[in-house]
């Protein structure tokens, strides 16, 4: 893996330093004593069953199985004991920080989404290894709205606090998991030019952290910027929550973040190997920067038909200056307008039951009219 020096602006003026002062920690002390080897590792034992899986058929079925909750007839056994095994839940699994990750995850509603579209996803574009694998599976092709309802439909499934949702979480992992080992396998047979001294192998375990650390790191500091409080639980909670996430999609649990401070740490020796934003990423950050379906909760048309320009205002209230640039993100008139706005509507004082009810009832919403604009796109 070779280091890129360019990425040290990101830590010295741009999203890096304003997590370390969050994190209230300085450069310098973060501690980095991780290997390269973390970007040719992966989820081995489970690619080498999904390649006989694919071989021999069983991986449909399989898949199916999981998207409609079928009981485990006709499935092979050495799914079954996979399968069995990876839902044991080990001890150092805290259902009550959990919890408190999934309520927040729950409360936060529309903030959320905002923030993992216009700061995490789009912010990560600037990432070489996290663009590479999408384009190589064809997801540009897919389309924006495709790539967004199978992001948030995930980041939901795995972050609900019914009674169900331990149930949901692991389908979803177990889904995830296998359509990593699918693609890697795919990307392999492909792409036999596929650099890995530039990108690590694809889909490694080193940007299933970084990935882990999108939804942890980049999504509360977004809801802080955002004036949507949170507690030290709840966010210690949403830690935790995507330490067992990550876990359960194949990563070793010691190499996954415990707070800020280690994901920070990691992040930082992360982001020294990431090469520059290139075409492909321009053209996934366009893609997404005009996708602009129409959000029905939003009563007033005006709102409506002005989606783009809320997820413009967005991006660039909260990602750095240089990232913008490198990804064509265009900067909006009154930009602060959508910010400020938001950030008046989280100063009210509502109660947290009420807006757990209608923050799901809100990412529930959002993610119906994704689903509703891809299957227009179909027909």
């Amino acid at each position: 893996m070779f280091e890129n020096t360019e990425n040290n602006s990101f830590w010295k003026t741009g999203n890096g330093k304003d997590f370390l002062v969050w994190a209230n920690i300085h450069e310098e002390n973060l501690i980095s004593n991780y290997s390269t080897q973390l970007f040719l590792q992966y989820d081995d034992e489970l690619e080498t069953l999904t390649k006989g899986w694919l071989e021999n058929g069983d991986f449909k079925t399989i898949m199916k199985s999981l998207h409609q909750n079928h009981e485990n007839k006709n499935l092979p056994l050495n799914y079954l004991k996979f399968k069995n095994n990876l839902y044991h839940v080990p001890n150092w699994v805290d259902f009550d920080l959990i919890q408190a990750g999934c309520k927040l995850s729950e409360r936060s509603g529309l903030n959320g989404l905002l923030v993992l579209r216009n700061f995490a996803l789009l912010g990560g574009y600037n990432f070489a290894n996290l663009t590479k694998p999408l384009v190589a599976t064809g997801s540009l092709e897919k389309g924006a709205a495709n790539r967004l309802y199978n992001t948030l439909n995930f980041w939901v499934e795995v972050s609900r606090s019914d009674k169900n949702a331990h149930d949901k979480r692991l389908n979803a992992c177990m889904q995830t998991r296998l359509i990593h080992s699918a693609s890697r396998l795919m990307i392999q047979k492909k792409h036999p030019e596929w650099n890995k001294d530039c990108y690590g192998e694809p889909i490694n375990y080193a940007d299933m952290i970084a990935t882990n650390i999108a939804f942890t790191v980049y999504y509360l500091y977004g809801l802080q910027k955002l004036n949507f409080n949170y507690s030290e639980k709840e966010e210690l909670g949403v830690f935790h929550l995507w330490k067992y996430v990550t876990y359960l999609l194949g990563v070793p649990k010691e190499l996954i973040p415990n707070n800020k401070i280690e994901a920070l740490s990691f992040f930082h020796f992360w982001t020294k190997y990431q090469g520059q934003p290139d075409e492909d990423a321009i053209k996934l950050s366009e893609s997404l920067l005009n996708e602009n379906t129409p959000i029905s909760m939003f009563k007033l048309d005006i709102i409506k038909r002005n989606m783009g320009y809320i997820h413009k205002s967005i991006s660039n209230y909260l990602i750095d200056g240089n990232i913008r640039q490198n990804l064509n993100i265009p900067e909006v008139r009154f930009k602060n307008i959508i910010p400020k706005a938001v950030q008046l509507k989280n100063q009210l004082i509502i109660n947290t039951e009420r807006e757990i009810q209608e923050g799901r009832a809100n990412q529930k919403s959002i993610l119906n009219d994704y689903k509703n604009a891809i299957t227009q796109q179909v027909i």
